[in-house]
């Protein structure tokens, strides 16, 4: 009997364990003998590692919620990586390439990470703008042009705020997502805390019980 319910309680745990566990493998152009690393970024923990052969790679890891993870490869020079975000029990297929890794990369079998990578790309719309202003305001400090230069500055930070409004309509409308309490702490020191705090306590329970809805009200 003692056997039958160890055999049984093993059983189980096999079985939650693989309910909670992702799988990421791809392919990689250019990259052959090198390894790619599986990363929670916000900690800096590593989940997995392994040696890419022939350009292909597998890992896997244990979650039991959404979390935005990371992708990495070292270069000659530099570190690479690709962010997204995964759910527990997601078998994910990445592609890329060696010298575009973070450029190229892309995401299959994933909805959650697909409407991530779309609320992403509205934000990087502001911070390309912003960015282009940015060029123009030090090209007029270089031309000593100080109301140009203040012109500027305004406007920046008009598409400062147009982006966290943006954010903040998001998390508010969709209490119910847990791209919702993602972006209100990625952006946290961004936000208003009395706007934050609304926005904590606009999300669903369950919303408020995730490690990025802890993280809103506690350090």
């Amino acid at each position: 009997m003692k056997k039958k319910l160890i055999i049984i309680f093993a059983i189980l745990c096999s079985c939650l364990s693989d309910k909670d566990e992702i799988n990421i493998s791809g392919e990689i152009k250019g990259l052959n003998n090198s390894f790619i690393f599986l990363i929670q970024p916000d900690s800096n923990t590593l989940l997995d590692s392994s040696k890419v052969v022939n350009e292909k790679f597998n890992l896997t890891a244990h979650i039991n919620e959404p979390l935005e993870l990371a992708l990495k490869i070292q270069s000659k020079d530099s570190e690479k990586s690709f962010s997204f975000i995964s759910e527990p029990s997601a078998k994910i297929i990445f592609t890329s390439s060696k010298e575009k890794f973070e450029f190229n990369g892309e995401i299959e079998n994933s909805e959650l990470n697909y409407e991530f990578e779309k609320l992403n790309s509205h934000i990087n719309r502001y911070n390309d703008i912003d960015l282009q202003m940015l060029e123009q305001q030090i090209q007029a400090s270089i031309e000593n042009n100080k109301k140009k230069f203040d012109s500027l500055n305004e406007e920046r930070l008009k598409i400062d705020q147009k982006k966290i409004l943006f954010i903040v309509n998001y998390c508010l409308n969709n209490n119910s997502n847990i791209l919702s309490p993602y972006f209100a702490y990625k952006y946290k020191n961004n936000i208003n805390l009395s706007i934050l705090e609304n926005i904590y306590q606009n999300l669903s329970l369950e919303m408020k019980e995730t490690y990025y809805g802890s993280k809103l009200i506690n350090p």
